[in-house]
């Protein structure tokens, strides 16, 4: 059996080594470290693991014909052409959920921080735009920080089987005092979300709305955002995704308050998750008995994954609290890192494979909780949710 993989999943030589001790049929292992595999690689393949950034399609599969089973560790599909794989006979899975956390705490960081910078208190509505694992993740957090969330999913809506209280009302999106889109792409039918986001929505935000895309980059215009914050200087414009990455427009990359390289479900936890969960299906559908670690264990042993303590003798005030949110993940120091590196391709990609491990703020916790009344309480437990990947 042999397995490829992107090189950037992390420990999952490994755990495919901890397979190979308990498992009678031999397993081998490649890895690749660009976008795409190679052709001598693809040829060998009987599995492929990959990340967001390996594009599958009908020509890639033309090169992989011993290839049976593939995943992908994100939630996101759009990479992957699902009919040409279906076509092939090929198996397939995606991860949903497994980041989730991550881009919950991407976002809470990300409006904690331009409040802290502009020193406006979080107040009003948020706007999450999806009220899948990762929006309601986002939500979760962001009602931690103070605002009243609600979420815009026609599509949920529609179905009936929204795990949360969801609304078919734009004009409540565009009058919010954040919003943060966590959808699919999807280029077709009454809910496309390819340019869901073009200049007549843009320009009706209020100045101090802040705008965060962590879903796709096609979600948002780019040339009309440029032509918006070219305009409209004051409005805060957070960017984790980009239309054409992984190259960028220098002009829309000078304009926006935080600009990251598409690493917003990059926690170590998140990330080990994805790798844990793949192999974890691929076992399943290969009918082999093996036991692999759970997240818990993974994280047990790394470098990351501490509890931060934090101290205080009364109830912080918002900025105290954005402080300490800021100390499990610094987003200044990514978005330093995206603006001191030139804006090409391969600088794009290499930021995101040597990204270091990340916390999760599920770490937060306080080591005198006399101040924490049942306010505080549910705001901690909102910002620090652990749930099951």
């Amino acid at each position: 059996m042999h397995l490829l993989a992107d090189a950037n999943l992390p420990q999952f030589a490994d755990l495919v080594a901890r397979l190979q001790t308990q498992l009678r049929q031999p397993i081998t292992l490649q890895t690749y470290s660009e976008r795409q595999p190679s052709a001598a690689q693809l040829a060998q393949a009987d599995a492929l693991f990959i990340r967001s950034v390996t594009k599958v399609d009908a020509a890639l599969l033309a090169q992989a014909p011993r290839l049976k089973w593939l995943g992908t560790a994100t939630i996101g599909m759009d990479h992957v052409d699902q009919a040409a794989v279906a076509a092939a006979g090929i198996i397939f899975h995606s991860t949903p959920g497994v980041n989730a956390q991550a881009v919950g705490d991407y976002v809470a960081c990300a409006v904690a921080q331009v409040n802290l910078t502009q020193q406006r208190p979080p107040q009003g509505r948020a706007a999450i735009i999806g009220a899948g694992h990762t929006g309601r993740a986002a939500g979760q957090r962001l009602q931690g920080l103070g605002y009243a969330v609600h979420y815009y999913d026609p599509p949920l809506l529609e179905s009936g089987k929204a795990a949360v209280a969801v609304h078919a009302d734009w004009q409540q999106v565009l009058t919010s005092q954040v919003i943060s889109c966590h959808v699919p792409l999807t280029s077709e039918g009454p809910y496309k979300t390819r340019h869901l986001w073009q200049y007549a929505d843009l320009s009706q935000l209020a100045p101090d709305t802040v705008f965060v895309n962590a879903s796709r980059g096609p979600v948002v215009a780019e040339a009309d955002l440029l032509r918006c914050l070219q305009q409209r200087q004051a409005l805060s414009v957070v960017l984790d995704v980009w239309e054409h990455e992984p190259n960028l427009d220098p002009e829309l990359l000078a304009l926006v308050k935080i600009a990251t390289p598409h690493i917003a479900g990059h926690s170590l936890a998140g990330k080990l998750g994805g790798s844990l969960q793949l192999l974890q299906k691929w076992l399943a559908d290969q009918q082999l008995n093996a036991r692999l670690p759970s997240l818990p264990e993974l994280l047990a042993s790394t470098a990351v994954g501490r509890t931060l303590q934090v101290d205080s003798a009364q109830a912080p005030d918002w900025q105290q609290l954005a402080r300490w949110l800021l100390q499990v993940y610094d987003i200044a120091a990514d978005d330093a890192l995206l603006r001191a590196a030139p804006t090409t391709a391969s600088a794009f990609d290499q930021l995101r494979r040597n990204y270091a491990a990340r916390a999760e703020l599920s770490q937060l916790q306080v080591a005198t909780a006399n101040w924490l009344d049942a306010t505080w309480q549910t705001r901690f437990s909102q910002l620090t949710v652990q749930t099951a990947r």
